[in-house]
């Protein structure tokens, strides 16, 4: 198990593995209310990529990501957002 410390370097991680394999891969997401703990985890059964934190500030990033990996399941390009 790989936890990695740098959202940016997580969110790349889970990109490329499911890049590499879509047909295995799976993301799980685990809020532990007891001391307000968010875990991301994906894997593709040979590799563990996971990723904690109590900030509620990441919550945008978890969301971005989420959107990123749909993006990326649906085969299509991400729509930049209007400024």
């Amino acid at each position: 198990v790989m936890y990695i410390c740098q959202w940016d370097e997580f969110q790349k991680a889970c990109e490329e593995l499911y890049v590499q394999s879509p047909d295995t891969t799976r993301y799980v997401s685990q809020f532990r209310r007891v001391d307000g703990e968010l875990v991301l985890k994906v894997t593709d059964d040979r590799t563990v990529i996971k990723f904690k934190t109590q900030q509620a500030s990441d919550l945008k990033k978890f969301i971005q990501l989420n959107e990123s990996l749909m993006v990326l399941m649906q085969n299509r390009q991400a729509e930049e957002e209007p400024t």
